[in-house]
Order: structure tokens, then C-alpha cells, then sequence
């Protein structure tokens, strides 16, 4: 029994198609369609031969006024031989292609490009081979307008780019509870659990002629991103294991990308930057889903104002939010727990340099602006805002 993924995937049937839309996106995901297809009319087919004989026994063999009731056989030993093995051959022949499907998944060729991918509640990080992590996020709703501006609208998700056409392998972890990392067009889904790590390969698709995306190729002065429409394909990333408030928003895109497009973004993403920046990166990628920077209520308190002030606790207590206290909130959060928050933020000790922590606290002092920067309009370094 031969199913054909190539044929799959670059010309689905017309059942393929309905069922599934016709977007497998590698040739795993292509064969999990095959497989779901084959039991189908297996069991199409299955369904109607034995309904089919079931029918015409009852009509055939049916009770007749005047013939005497004949007596029931309690055994056949051919017929009992014939409904036991072409049934289990034909599950074995399932079984077999199940398992080649999965091997497929779970084992990525030895040569795969490896993307550390980390879960919390609520959000994802990739880490790529270099160190570096995508800073880019993607609007739930993007437009371009007549005049050539974008119009985004709509909640962010970070955007994890990957080349095309090439082998990809995840070595996933959770640092709180389990999560379930899911690509609809891979037709996989893996739990991202703590203390262990869990992963599964796939290979890239290949970009079509139609195969565009909303792509970041710089950055206006007040740092909101300059779009253009290049060569690229988006699909949705999201948690199918329920783990929290927030469960439904924690998405992000995995954006496939021209080989060239990949390793300039990772060279890019690899540079040092400043502390300030770090920091900005960080929020973006881990923090925004709960902490915002203008002041909005989020699942967390705001960042905005908050450094060199008084803070009060759930415990009654009141202390000053300076370098120590953001340090101990980002590896200890649950040592002084905000008044009116739950304690829902995970532990980020192991997951954070020190270099990193260093620009969280410089971001947290100053989300508005860069110190770095300030003074060049005749503000003073450091200024709040």
C-alpha cells in the first residue's frame, strides 16, 4: 500500500482539499493526510461491505410462514479465520505506516538546523544556533494603504523566521506548566513540558511564486517597522494545551523565508546591542503579553513609573521597587506579589543572563526612551517620562 505525499502536498484531491484545505506544509504533514484519507475510505468501504452483507442476510434468510426454522451453526471455522486476519492485516498495514510517519516527525536528519524553543505562560521564544531571537512581532490585522502607509491593528505575536526548503529541528521546554506547541500545516503537536525537553523535526516548504508576506526591511525614526511585501510564507504557531488566563492569545508566526532573507535576519538579530535594547527585546518577546509600558491594566501590573517608587503587596507590605526588587520579581516573582495580581508569573532563573537581566532592569527604569540616547534633544539622560 503506497500513499503518495509528494502528490499530496503539491496537488491535493479534491477531499484533501475540503478537509484540510490543501496546506500541508512538508512532506510529513502531507502523509498524515494520506494516512487520515486512507482510514477514511477504509472505513468507507469497510462500513458498506458490512452493512451491505448484514442487509442482504436479513432479506435473503429472512423468517418464511411455512418453512421450519433451520438450525444455527455455532461455528465456521474458515469464515472465523477470514474475519480475524484480513481485518488485523489490513491495521497492521496502518500500523506500520503510522509509525513510519511518526519516526518522520520525531527524528530530524542529522544535519537539521536546531531552534531552542521556550514556553511560559503566555508566550514563545526561539533561540537560534548563533544565540540570537527574533525581536519582531506581527499585528493580528496588517494593511497596506493607497498612500503606501501600513495599517495595523490588533494584538502582536512574535514573528520566528526559518529558510526554506531546509531541515528544521526543535529541542522544546517549559519553565512553568505544560504547553503544547502546534503548527497546523506540520499536522504535529508536542507538549512543551518543564524539567525535560520535548521536540520533533520537519523540513521547510518551498516558497511559491505567490508566496508572500508583510516583511520588516527597516525602521522609521519613532521605531515603528517599514513594510514591504516580499517572498515568504506565514503560518500560525499556538498552544493546544489549555494553561491558563491568557491560554487563547499565546501565538506567535513561524515566517518561512528565502535562505538569503534568513541568515541576514540572524546576523542582524547576533550583534551586541545596548543594554537598553536588550531589554526592549526581552519585553517584547516574554513580557508584553503581561506587563504593558503606557499604564494599561494587563494580567501583571504596568511598567510604566514604576522604578524608585513605592509598591504595595498582597502581604500588606510596602517596599521600594529599585534594581534589587526588579531583579528578585524577574527570578523570584512570587516573593513579593503585587496587591490585587495573582501569583501567575513563572520563574525566569536559567533563562536569563546576566546581561539580559541587566537590560530588563535599564528597560524597566526607562520603557519610554533609551538613556543611552537622551539628551540629544535636550532631555536628561535616564528620564522617565
Amino acid at each position: 500500500m503506497m500513499l503518495s505525499t509528494t502528490t499530496l502536498a503539491d496537488s491535493p484531491s479534491i477531499l484533501q482539499d475540503w478537509i484540510f484545505g490543501g496546506n500541508a506544509a512538508s512532506r510529513a504533514a502531507a502523509q498524515s493526510d494520506a494516512m487520515f484519507l486512507a482510514i477514511t475510505w477504509f472505513s468507507i468501504i469497510s462500513f458498506v461491505i458490512v452493512i451491505g452483507f448484514a442487509a442482504y442476510c436479513v432479506i435473503k434468510y429472512r423468517r418464511k410462514p411455512g418453512v421450519p426454522v433451520q438450525p444455527s451453526p455455532h461455528h465456521h471455522t474458515l469464515l472465523e479465520i477470514i474475519w480475524t486476519v484480513v481485518p488485523s492485516a489490513s491495521l497492521l498495514v496502518f500500523f506500520v505506516l503510522g509509525f513510519r510517519g511518526y519516526a518522520d516527525k520525531v527524528v530530524a536528519p542529522a544535519n537539521a538546523m536546531e531552534l531552542k524553543v521556550d514556553a511560559w505562560k503566555w508566550g514563545w521564544k526561539v533561540t537560534y544556533p548563533n544565540g540570537a531571537s527574533s525581536p519582531e512581532q506581527k499585528f493580528l490585522s496588517e494593511q497596506v494603504l493607497n498612500d503606501g502607509l501600513v495599517q495595523q491593528t490588533g494584538l502582536q505575536y512574535p514573528i520566528f523566521y526559518v529558510p526554506e526548503d531546509s531541515d528544521v529541528r526543535l529541542r522544546m521546554h517549559s519553565q512553568d506548566v505544560i504547553h503544547s506547541f502546534w503548527i497546523p500545516e506540520f499536522r504535529t503537536k508536542m507538549d512543551v513540558i518543564p524539567n525535560r525537553y520535548t521536540g520533533y523535526g520537519f523540513r521547510t516548504p518551498k516558497l511559491k511564486a505567490g508566496d508572500t508576506v508583510m516583511h520588516q526591511v527597516d525602521v522609521y525614526p519613532d521605531g515603528s517597522p517599514v513594510l514591504a511585501e516580499v517572498s515568504g510564507r506565514d503560518m500560525w504557531i499556538f498552544c493546544a494545551e489549555y494553561c491558563g488566563d491568557e491560554h487563547s492569545r499565546m501565538a506567535a508566526t513561524l515566517r518561512v523565508v528565502p535562505r538569503e532573507v534568513f541568515e541576514e535576519k540572524v546576523a542582524e538579530w547576533g550583534r551586541p546591542k545596548s543594554p537598553w535594547l536588550l531589554g526592549q527585546t526581552i519585553w517584547k518577546q516574554q513580557c508584553q503579553i503581561c506587563h504593558s509600558i503606557d499604564g494599561k491594566p494587563g494580567t501583571g501590573p504596568t511598567w510604566q513609573g514604576i522604578y524608585g517608587t513605592e509598591g504595595a503587596f498582597a502581604d500588606g507590605s510596602t517596599h521600594m521597587r529599585d534594581e534589587n526588587y526588579i531583579r528578585e520579581s524577574i527570578l523570584n516573582p512570587n516573593e513579593k506579589v503585587v496587591a490585587g495580581f495573582a501569583p501567575a508569573m513563572p520563574s525566569f532563573q536559567g533563562s536569563l543572563s546576566e546581561e539580559d537581566l541587566e537590560g530588563l532592569i535599564m528597560f524597566i527604569k526607562s520603557p519610554d526612551r533609551d538613556p543611552t540616547t537622551a539628551g540629544e534633544d535636550g532631555d536628561s539622560a535616564g528620564s522617565e517620562g
